[in-house]
């Protein structure tokens, strides 16, 4: 790895900053901080890798690839934002990188969505929801890939447009043109493929 996320140079932090104590172990290379972090995070960071790459090999890279880029930047930490979210900001920032990661992934959402089709009532029923799913699939993998990124951390990992800010650095403003744009996309392709899509979205 030759450069690490894209963040501006370390600023003192505010004495209120609740990890204040963590980060300053950090930047001192205290081996039981950095153990506390990945501790803390890891699975967090793990399952939102998975929303953008193929499978759990490839978010496992992208674990190691975001631990050993804070371990190396940890003094570009900004002071007013949570660990967390600088953490999923590098997360973000890794899978844009890979350039397959929509074209490749087909599983998105897959935690939680084939579970819905599985409580449907009957066969028959089980058979047209997974079509319809997969139908939808296709029509995300259509949208351009800044877009999608916002949908997919809005929609199912259920940040705020605010967090999403942050996560991609970029203006609220353009996180939610991007959302709207990329609703407008998806209903309009799934219903270009028979599918009906609510058209229902508030922005928070």
């Amino acid at each position: 790895m030759t450069q690490g996320p894209a963040a501006p140079l370390s600023r003192p932090m505010a004495h209120e900053h609740p990890e204040a104590d963590l980060v300053a172990r950090l930047v001192a290379r205290d081996p039981l901080a950095f153990h506390q972090l990945f501790r803390t995070h890891a699975a967090d960071v793990h399952r939102l890798a998975l929303r953008f790459v193929n499978g759990e090999a490839e978010a496992d890279e992208i674990v190691q690839e975001v631990f050993l880029a804070a371990f190396r930047y940890i003094e570009r930490f900004r002071g007013h934002a949570r660990l967390k979210t600088w953490l999923y900001r590098i997360t973000v920032n890794r899978a844009f990188k890979r350039q397959r990661w929509w074209r490749r992934r087909r599983e998105v959402g897959a935690d939680a969505l084939p579970e819905q089709i599985e409580h449907q009532p009957d066969q028959a029923q089980r058979v047209e929801s997974a079509q319809q799913l997969a139908l939808v699939r296709a029509c995300l993998d259509r949208i351009e890939s800044k877009k999608r990124a916002v949908l997919v951390l809005h929609e199912l990992e259920g940040f705020d447009t605010r967090e999403i800010a942050e996560f991609l650095d970029c203006p609220r403003s353009t996180v939610l043109t991007r959302l709207a744009r990329a609703r407008a996309d998806l209903i309009r392709l799934a219903r270009e493929a028979g599918v009906d899509v609510p058209e229902d979205g508030g922005h928070s």
